[in-house]
């Protein structure tokens, strides 16, 4: 599904060489969070987002890194859900090195997640009459998105594409996923790794805040147990 805005003017299109301007296309996240946003569900909705990117040449705003993709292949699924060919998107849990084949990468790591108190106890209000009690909190979470790359430039390019995304996009995100926060933290500097691809890594970290809000309700309602009689209503 493609983004509704407006033909890009005149001063923008001269940016890019003629048909090669990128258009940013962006899936509807589906209900994932019907039970409310956990870590894992983040680091799926961090991974589609990254595949429906870079699954098409056009999506890419950086042109080495287009091109790049151009030549290696767009991201594409396998038939045991892994990546096939193309750039390596993945959960650094689900990684396996034997398969990163020299080619980039990004590696999803999820942060600690921090609980933010709402009110005493978490209690936001309540029902006299039924003793529903309602409660609400807040989860500060961090994902680090690890962008590797054979060269320390072709990393960064990487890492700039996926900081121009996030950025552009968080608007979308925070609505669809009923997000209070959600932005770039932090890029980190280039780091040269040597013990699977040789190669260069720069972490890139997107940081959000999720309600976490439930009920209590007792079993049998407050004014359940109180009984009249109708002699007692009247006075004699």
């Amino acid at each position: 599904m493609s983004t509704c805005d407006p033909p890009n003017p005149p001063e923008v299109e001269a940016l890019f060489p003629e048909d090669s301007a990128p258009e940013n296309r962006v899936d509807k996240v589906s209900a994932l969070c019907s039970y409310g946003m956990r870590p894992h569900v983040m680091t799926g909705l961090l991974r589609q987002l990254l595949m429906g990117h870079f699954s098409d040449p056009n999506n890419i705003e950086e042109p080495r890194i287009r091109r790049h993709v151009q030549n290696l292949g767009a991201w594409q699924p396998s038939d045991n859900g892994l990546n096939a060919g193309g750039i390596l998107i993945e959960s650094i849990t689900r990684w396996l090195p034997n398969t990163a084949d020299k080619r980039p990468a990004i590696l999803i790591k999820r942060n600690s997640w921090k609980w933010q108190r709402r009110g005493i106890g978490d209690t936001i209000g309540g029902n006299d009459y039924t003793g529903n009690v309602a409660y609400a909190g807040m989860w500060d979470g961090s994902h680090t998105l690890y962008c590797l790359a054979p060269n320390g430039g072709e990393a960064e390019f990487l890492a700039t594409e996926i900081v121009k995304f996030l950025i552009g996009f968080s608007p979308l995100i925070r609505d669809q996923m009923n997000l209070h926060r959600f932005f770039v933290s932090e890029v980190g500097g280039a780091g040269e790794i040597q013990e699977v691809l040789k190669g260069y890594a720069v972490p890139v970290t997107v940081a959000y805040a999720a309600e976490e809000t439930w009920s209590l309700q007792p079993y049998v309602p407050r004014l359940k147990r109180i009984v009249f009689k109708a002699s007692e209503l009247f006075a004699d």
